[in-house]
Parts: structure tokens; sequence; C-alpha cells
């Protein structure tokens, strides 16, 4: 027993003496970042805790998490605690955090965030104030206009982003038709489709809202909602958008919203699939690997339309907490997320392609950007000047719910067509 202590006390003795001579602990490893290896130095020192909070699939999770290690070996004077999941569920939880100053450091945020929690600009942390840090050269202000409220630039956006149309070109080429440009298009390919159980196109939720008020908005060229988010709408503007949303589900263009996801469109269910350009792998990927021809098609138009009817966003945006204690080490992650060619190219354009030309560079010099989502890119680009930039009210769940909910009512009979559309406006007028 003595001679094991003396051992290792020896030890002991030995490793003191030796971090006295380095200065304190420190270790030296090689990691393979992107196209080559890049040997990191760190050395431990007194680290700030910073966390950071986002959605998405398991392959965002996966790619994060690897980006967080990479920014935690640059930066050794940081950690990144962190959280995420799903979306489902995941903005019910930041109005919590939100409410209760809990929210994370850094966060992932959705567009119509801006006017739900910072309406006067003061719901997030103004980052005009962390320009020495955060390098913002290569945005544009257009692209900094999109964050900014009140004159506060509450956040960083990541990449435009719009509904945008994927079909199965092998399956309408079955049938003899072409990509569908119109609506009356759609309503023809469910004539021939539907008698074998596919639709011509499917969408969730939030994509079915947007469609039905583009076809309004071509059909009418009036709007539900004016540039500032002040709802304008009528009973007479819902008992349309109402009436078209049941032919659509009568003639079979489209399945109900709870019937559809993306393994549809991957098995054929649906020969179309209306997402967010930046959803193009969800959607596309596992058709596209298996020698499917999957094209991307215009937006849908009536004919003569009034207005373009859709609308072009921010993916999603970069924020910092307004209470957060440590807004320059926040600010130095964020940086890193939106700029870093590492990050870049560990993200891809999983997150759309993305608008800093930091981050694009690095994805053009490792061939990264031969994608579907580069595809979709290119597609919001040439409608930028046609579509209008995305009201938050549009994609607002209370608005979303208030319509869906209600309308579920005439489409199983419960109310009158009238009845559900003033009860929709009104709702509307109440949260307005």
């Amino acid at each position: 027993m003595r001679k094991i202590a003396w051992k290792k006390l020896l030890a002991c003795t030995l490793i003191s003496a030796l971090a006295l001579s380095t200065g304190g602990c420190s270790f030296w490893h090689q990691r393979v970042l992107g196209e080559g290896t890049q040997t990191i130095y760190r050395q431990d020192t007194e680290q700030t805790a910073i966390s950071y909070a986002w959605w998405g699939n398991d392959a965002r999770h996966q790619y994060t998490l690897t980006g967080i290690q990479v920014f935690e070996e640059k930066n050794p004077d940081i950690r990144v605690n962190h959280t995420y999941g799903v979306w489902d569920g995941y903005e019910t939880r930041n109005q919590v955090f939100m409410k209760n100053h809990t929210n994370a450091d850094v966060m992932q945020i959705n567009y119509s965030w801006l006017h739900t929690y910072s309406p006067d600009g003061t719901g997030y942390y103004n980052l005009n104030y962390l320009t020495d840090v955060l390098d913002l050269s290569r945005y544009t202000e257009a692209d900094l206009a999109l964050g900014t409220v009140n004159g506060h630039l509450n956040a960083i956006p990541i990449a435009y982003n719009m509904s945008v149309f994927f079909y199965n070109k092998d399956v309408y080429d079955r049938y003899g038709l072409d990509i569908p440009e119109t609506w009356d298009d759609l309503f023809q390919a469910a004539e021939q489709m539907s008698k074998d159980g596919i639709y011509p196109i499917g969408m969730v939720k939030k994509h079915l809202f947007l469609s039905l008020v583009a076809h309004f908005e071509q059909t009418t060229g009036r709007v539900l909602f004016t540039a500032d988010g002040s709802y304008c709408g009528t009973a007479e503007d819902w008992v349309e958008i109402l009436d078209f949303y049941k032919q659509l589900l009568e003639k079979k263009v489209i399945p109900r919203v709870e019937d559809f996801d993306a393994t549809d469109f991957e098995n054929g269910t649906t020969a179309g699939a209306c997402c967010w350009a930046s959803d193009a792998t969800r959607y596309c990927a596992e058709l596209s690997k298996s020698g499917v021809n999957v094209v991307i098609g215009n937006n849908i138009k009536e004919p003569g339309a009034l207005r373009s009817g859709w609308y072009t966003k921010p993916a999603t945006l970069y924020a910092i907490s307004a209470t957060t204690q440590h807004p320059k080490e926040a600010a130095r992650f964020l940086n890193f997320l939106i700029n870093d060619a590492d990050m870049a190219r560990l993200q891809g354009t999983e997150k759309g392609v993305p608008i800093s030309e930091r981050a694009l560079d690095a994805l053009k010099s490792s061939r990264q950007v031969d994608s579907l989502e580069y595809a979709a890119a290119q597609e919001i680009r040439e409608m930028q000047d046609e579509n209008a930039i995305m009201i938050p009210q549009l994609e607002s769940s209370t608005v979303m719910d208030a319509f869906k909910n209600t309308a579920d009512k005439y489409l199983y009979g419960k109310e009158s067509l009238e009845a559900c559309a003033a009860e929709i406006n009104a709702q509307l007028q109440g949260n307005s």
C-alpha cells in the first residue's frame, strides 16, 4: 500500500511540474473539416457558457452538434449549451421561454416571431450594438431589413424562402400531362390521376393556407393583410377562400392536410409537393436517389392574375436574447453560424442557400451548390421582383388555426359556408 501511495505522489508531482512548465494544462489534436485536416491547439481557460436553441430534423441536429464542437475548438473560452427539437411544439415552448425571459442566448427564430415577440424592436437584442463582432459586410441593406424592427436589428436572415412546387415528372409524363402552370392545370390533372388514387399535389397546413391566399389575391386583386400587418379582410373574402378550398378537396386536387406528409410524395401517392424551398431535400432527395425525375415547377398562377399572390421571406433567422448576460460571446457564436466556412460546409444548403456570401463562397469552393435547394433558390431569385415580402401574419399559427379549425366545420357539414366565413372574419378582427 505504501509503495502505491509513493507512486501516486510521484505521478502527481510530475504532472504538476509539467503543468507549471507549460503555463497550464493544454492539448492539441487534429480534426477533419471540409476538404482538409486542421490542427487545433487548445488551452484550458475559464469558460463562458452560452446557450443555443433550434428546431429541425435529425440531419440538422447532427451537423449542428458537430458545428458546436468545431466552434468550441476554435473558441476554447466559450462553452455552448444547447437544446433542440422538432418543429411541433417548439413555438409553444418558445412562448413560455420568451414570457419568462428564459430563452436561449442565441436562437433560431421564425420570421413571424419578429412581429409576435418584438413588435417594437425590443424583444430581441439589437445586433447593431455588436457589429464589432458580427461581420455583416457581405449582407445588403435589403437583407438586413428583413430582421429589422423599428430601427433595431433583431435578427440575421439565414436564407430566402418561398413556397415551391416540386413534381414527379415521370408520373405526369405517364398521364401525358405537362407540369402544371395554372390552377386549371391541377384540376385537369386530378381528373386523370384520381381514378388511380393519385393526387396532383400535396401540402401541409401552412402551404395550403398560403396557396389559398395566393389564389384569392390572383383572382380578386385584394389582400387580407396590409403591409403593416393589419387585418383588412371581410367575411365575403372568406366565402371565396373556403369555397375554393372545398373544390380542391372534392375534385381530388389535394389530399386533406391531416393525411399528407413528405412520404406521400416519395411513395407516389401524390405526384407533387408544395413545400418551402429549404425543405427540398426532405421532400425530394429519396425520390431523386431512386432515379425519379423530380422537377421544379413555376408557382401556380391564375391566367390574367391581378396579383402574384406568392411571397418571399427569410427561411429562418438567428437572434440573440434581449436579456443575455454574454452578448459578445453570443455574437461570436452567431457570427460563426452565418459566416464560418467550416460551419457552412457542414450545413450545406439544408437551411436553404445561405445569404452570407462568405458561407456561399465556401459551398461553391467545395462544390456543394449542386442541390435541389440551390435550384429552388434560383427560382426564388427569378421571382423576387414579382413576389412581395412575406407579411408575418400570413404564417402566424393564430391566423392559420383560426382558418383551419373553422374551415373544418364547413367541410364536415357542421356549419354553413357563410357562418364559417363570418366566424373566421370575427376571430381575425379580434386578433388584429
